[in-house]
């Protein structure tokens, strides 16, 4: 399979914005597009979660897109096993981003809708929709493993490496912006989401591959229709980073 047209895609080795974004040169309109845009992309994609998983082809793969939900919505992941806990709403990722944004002021109930979304976001919701969100398995099989490529690049490959995965670059920015605001006795952002997906990704990375072959085995798997979903997914996520640098630009 031609895999390097996935690992060497822009948005994983070379995202303008999560590069300047690391430097720590972001301003508060700055982080608050980010925080805006973000939230849009936590709160829609659970629909298109929801399509990742009653679109799969078979139990097991279902399953695992019902525990992303599931997780995403709240509640433990093995939520389906006899010992597993409940959904708890002041648990989900929106709500979580909701509580981070609140020390920037910006108003819980803007945040993740559809009407807050810029040109670029919706674009890239909307290409999540068609590959990741697919009626055709293989085609969301290869978004999801796109997917995964990028938001798991470096990890698992040493310090340096991990330092140029999305997460990481984002954390470190928000750190020194952090910085920032303590030397002006302002209170600072408590960045546990950030660093819980960086540290979720880090369980994802080995499963990754076995998935990939678990796929390529299926007697239905169409190498083709599984690159458009990786390409258009990859191309989805660089567009979204792309208008986040076209808006930090404005936002001086």
């Amino acid at each position: 399979m031609r895999l390097n047209e996935i690992y060497k895609h822009p948005v994983i080795v070379l995202n303008p914005y999560t590069k300047w974004f690391k430097c720590g040169e972001a301003n508060e309109e700055q982080v608050k597009d980010l925080l805006k845009q973000f939230s849009v992309f936590s709160l829609q994609f659970k629909a298109i979660q929801a399509k990742r998983m009653v679109n799969a082809n078979n139990i097991e793969s279902e399953l695992e897109a019902w525990g992303i939900l599931v997780s995403e919505l709240g509640g433990d992941s093995n939520i389906w096993k006899p010992e597993g806990g409940r959904i708890i709403r002041k648990n989900s990722h929106i709500e979580w981003l909701r509580d981070t944004a609140e020390v920037l002021q910006i108003a819980r109930n803007d945040l993740g809708r559809w009407y807050i979304a810029n040109r670029a976001t919706k674009e890239f919701l909307n290409g999540l929709d068609s590959s990741y969100g697919s009626p055709n398995w293989n085609c969301g099989a290869g978004a999801s493993f796109a997917i995964e490529s990028w938001a798991g690049f470096g990890i698992g490959k040493g310090k340096r490496a991990e330092l140029n995965n999305f997460w990481k670059e984002l954390i470190i920015g928000l750190e020194k912006f952090n910085q920032k605001r303590k030397q002006k006795d302002l209170p600072q952002m408590d960045l546990g989401f950030f660093q819980y997906h960086f540290e979720l990704e880090r369980q994802h990375v080995d499963s990754v591959e076995r998935e990939l072959e678990k796929t390529c085995s299926d007697p239905d798997f169409n190498e083709n229709d599984w690159f458009i979903g990786a390409r258009l997914a990859l191309q989805s996520i660089y567009i979204f980073w792309c208008g986040l640098d076209e808006a930090r630009k404005t936002l001086i």
